[in-house]
């Protein structure tokens, strides 16, 4: 079945795959006509929701990597599905109707009918192919390298949307970790990579965020995958919600490149 997951696959040394699951703006002609919006507030809900240009700073860190890594775009809009959420009951975010098939705006109000009668075709045509897709991506790392590292790359606004807590600290730089699937080293690689750039000014660790993202085959069970969220809010690189400034995108993608050349060489010191 197709899915929405455009991989291209780096060197066959690096363990490192970089997930921009946010990043795009599109949404199928077929499934326009379940959004309870106009083309207004779509426009808008897409200006917060989308973590614009994440895609562009990942392409910029393969322009200065010593070895490129494994990428998995999402080209499909969050609004369509989100990949990075529960399809399933135990998802906390269903709370606020931004579960896996979203039913609720960022501020709050009806995007699709509730409930909505097409959620499982979304899970079964786009969600699950997806899940697949990145799974075997990084089953083709742990074959390759026998360690698989996820960089999971997003961005978030600088003012809190509706179901997000107003009194979070909201600093340059979010790393979002895992108990099991995210190491001190990482953490302090993530740390290292950034800490002299001049844009970001700021770096905390799962605020306002928490977590990062991890196939649910290897979740919680397969310690050789490891995984790290990076969480750059785009005040830093956006002059408006849809413009990214090219020369701070090339500095991000520099560092994250720097990132990516680090944890190569750990995961190469380690095996």
């Amino acid at each position: 079945m197709p899915h929405s997951a455009l991989i291209t696959p780096g060197d066959d040394r690096s363990p490192v795959l970089i997930h921009v699951p946010h990043a795009s703006r599109i949404i199928p002609l077929e499934l326009r006509p379940d959004l309870l919006l106009t083309d207004v507030e779509l426009a808008a809900e897409l200006d917060e929701a989308t973590d614009t240009a994440t895609d562009d700073i990942a392409a910029a860190a393969l322009r200065h990597t010593r070895l490129k890594p494994t990428t998995v775009v999402n080209t499909v809009s969050r609004l369509v599905i989100d990949p990075e959420r529960f399809p399933d009951t135990s998802e906390p975010a269903n709370a606020f109707g931004r579960g896996a098939v979203y039913t609720r705006t960022c501020p709050g109000t009806p995007l699709r009918t509730e409930p909505y009668p097409r959620t499982d075709y979304l899970l079964d045509t786009y969600f699950r192919p997806y899940a697949d897709a990145v799974t075997t991506a990084v089953d083709d790392r742990l074959h390759a390298c026998g360690r698989a590292v996820i960089i999971d790359l997003h961005s978030y606004p600088a003012t809190p949307s509706s179901f997000e807590d107003p009194a979070a600290e909201r600093p340059a730089l979010c790393i979002g970790t895992d108990t099991v699937h995210t190491p001190e080293w990482l953490i302090d690689a993530v740390h290292g990579a950034f800490a002299s750039l001049p844009a970001v000014d700021q770096i905390a660790e799962n605020t306002p965020y928490v977590g990062t993202y991890v196939p649910l085959r290897h979740y919680g069970r397969d310690q050789r995958v490891s995984s790290v969220m990076i969480e750059l809010r785009r005040d830093i690189y956006l002059t408006d919600p849809r413009t990214p400034d090219a020369a701070r995108v090339d500095q991000l993608g520099r560092a994250l490149a720097v990132l990516i050349d680090a944890i190569t060489a750990q995961v190469a010191a380690d095996v």
